[in-house]
């Protein structure tokens, strides 16, 4: 007697893996801090005068993005990789393999962390200070959160001790949210610089906190620059902020999903 064996399709998989993800997080009460920050993050523009809710409170949501939203979202991953250190015994069994399991994953993280980054702007546009720099902070603090929690789950498969993980997750978001500036700040006046400010803006552009916090300043205060404004690259820059934004979020989001899938990868080999 035949008998036919029926493997489990993609979409069935990563199905499993999106409500189970769904699940842990609900059980887990990092998810209900996050969402608490997101919910007091969103508030906070209301603290602004009448007169300056429209402009101020795009402001607002880039402080808490990058000061709070960013590291939470990180901080979340890592917390989805360590819960999910019983799973890889059952991932052995799969045949299906890592892909499907990691994309039902990916796609619960960025739902509940790109979702809740949604609702910063909600309380400000519900008291009139709707406005295209608001929607454009707003869909970017989406974007950069996604990618944070791409980047925690990254850092969580490769480092599977808790302290280290932590440790490597902050020193992550510390080195994207200052270290980059800093060493550009520092070369800034160099005459190399001067003579080929593309190069500068080029690595100004390639870190997504620096992608997203320009696009505002941009998209505010129509604001240039002013010593390297010679450089064809900031040129385009200015021109196609959003657009940028958008792109280089994708590029290191995917990149970040490959880190991942290459992190469980190595788990599951050793």
């Amino acid at each position: 007697m035949n008998t036919t064996v029926v493997l489990p399709t993609f979409t069935g998989v990563a199905g499993a893996a999106l409500r189970r993800e769904w699940v842990s997080h609900r059980l887990n009460r990092f998810l209900y801090a996050h969402l608490a920050l997101v919910v007091i993050a969103g508030f906070l523009p209301l603290l602004t005068p009448d007169a300056g809710l429209v402009r101020g409170a795009a402001w607002w949501l880039l402080h808490a993005v990058l000061y709070a939203v960013s590291l939470s979202s990180l901080l979340l991953g890592l917390s989805s990789a360590h819960a999910e250190s019983e799973e890889f015994v059952w991932l052995l069994g799969q045949p299906r393999g890592i892909g499907p399991w990691l994309a039902g994953k990916v796609l619960g993280l960025v739902v509940l962390a790109g979702g809740s980054a949604l609702l910063l702007g909600v309380p400000t546009t519900l008291f009139g200070g709707g406005s295209a720099a608001l929607t454009l902070a707003t869909c970017g603090a989406a974007g950069v959160a996604s990618l944070c929690a791409l980047a925690g789950l990254a850092v969580g498969f490769w480092i599977r001790d808790s302290v280290r993980g932590l440790i490597a997750a902050i020193a992550t978001w510390f080195v994207l949210l200052f270290g980059v500036d800093l060493l550009l700040l520092a070369s800034a006046g160099a005459p190399w610089v001067q003579r080929s400010p593309d190069v500068w803006v080029a690595a100004l552009m390639l870190n997504p906190l620096d992608a997203y916090r320009v696009t505002v300043l941009f998209a505010v205060e129509k604001a240039a620059f002013s010593g390297l404004q010679a450089g064809r690259l900031a040129g385009w820059w200015i021109g196609h902020a959003a657009a940028w934004l958008g792109i280089s979020t994708l590029l290191w989001a995917g990149l970040a999903w490959l880190a991942s899938w290459l992190g469980a990868r190595r788990r599951l080999d050793g």
